[in-house]
């Protein structure tokens, strides 16, 4: 089954405002230990509940100007970036998978669950197993449902992209007694191979790797100019910078690029 016209996009971009909206509770909650269903969405200073009209994906934030209608709190701008990201992407997906419900489907939950995990590795610097534990099986089985990619190329990419991270981590550890990549990361990657295939691990390391080194050490260096330096200041060796949202950025660019990527990769490996 199959949609088009732009009947069809503008249900893709709503279900994706939806997703966003969804992703901005898991990613507040699930850090904090607290339940994403119970207690309805509500202003963090005073309790007060919000109500469903200015819960409105984008357009509650934009009417109220980020702040709560009791009490007039500031609500983070990063509600309506993930919300307005979430809705962009649910129309990309559909544009290059929409001949394909299924697929959409699968691929729209996948992403929702990347961005979820890349914000809050950006919070909190980690991954939580109350993500990546289920999805890893979940999106094996969804992926076997698909029928794209043999099962045991999954099982590969579910393999390789923890043990490759977990001999990094262990390796850099033994070398400098410093903690270097964790454990989340692969758990992340084993996720990625779970539904795309060792493929996918292979290129959402290596071009999140890229990505952290362009993006990462600019964003560092620039914090440390605004800064007055001085002993204390840390070495850019010693900054710890998140690799969980550069993992799910190069992943999510293996998504959409899979095809071409794949034969690409079939030719020199």
């Amino acid at each position: 089954m199959s949609l088009d016209g732009p009947g069809a996009y503008a249900l893709a971009l709503v279900v994706g405002l939806l997703w966003g909206s969804f992703a901005n509770v898991c990613i507040l909650r699930i850090p904090a230990g607290l339940s994403i269903v119970r207690p309805p969405s509500h202003c963090f200073s005073c309790k007060a509940p919000v109500r469903w009209f200015d819960n409105l994906p984008i357009v509650g934030w934009l009417v109220l100007r980020g702040r709560c209608r009791a009490c007039g709190a500031a609500f983070s701008p990063r509600y309506l970036l993930v919300e307005a990201a979430s809705g962009l992407l649910a129309v990309a997906l559909f544009e290059v998978f929409g001949d394909s419900l299924a697929r959409f489907a699968v691929y729209l939950v996948f992403t929702l669950v990347l961005e979820i995990i890349a914000f809050i590795d950006l919070d909190t610097k980690l991954i939580p197993d109350k993500i990546t534990y289920p999805a890893i099986p979940g999106f094996f089985l969804l992926g076997l449902a698909l029928g794209d990619i043999v099962w045991w190329d999954r099982a590969i990419g579910v393999i390789a992209g923890y043990a490759v991270v977990r001999l990094i981590s262990d390796g850099y550890y033994l070398a400098t007694m410093r903690e270097g990549m964790g454990y989340g990361d692969g758990k992340l990657l084993a996720l990625v191979g779970a539904l795309l295939g060792w493929r996918a691990v292979l290129f959402a390391l290596f071009g999140g790797a890229v990505l952290g080194s362009v993006i990462g050490v600019s964003a560092i260096v620039l914090a440390r100019r605004r800064r007055a330096p001085g002993p204390d200041a840390p070495a850019l060796r010693h900054v710890e910078l998140p690799f969980g949202p550069f993992l799910a950025a190069a992943a999510l660019g293996y998504l959409f690029l899979q095809d071409a990527i794949a034969v690409t990769l079939r030719g020199v490996i």
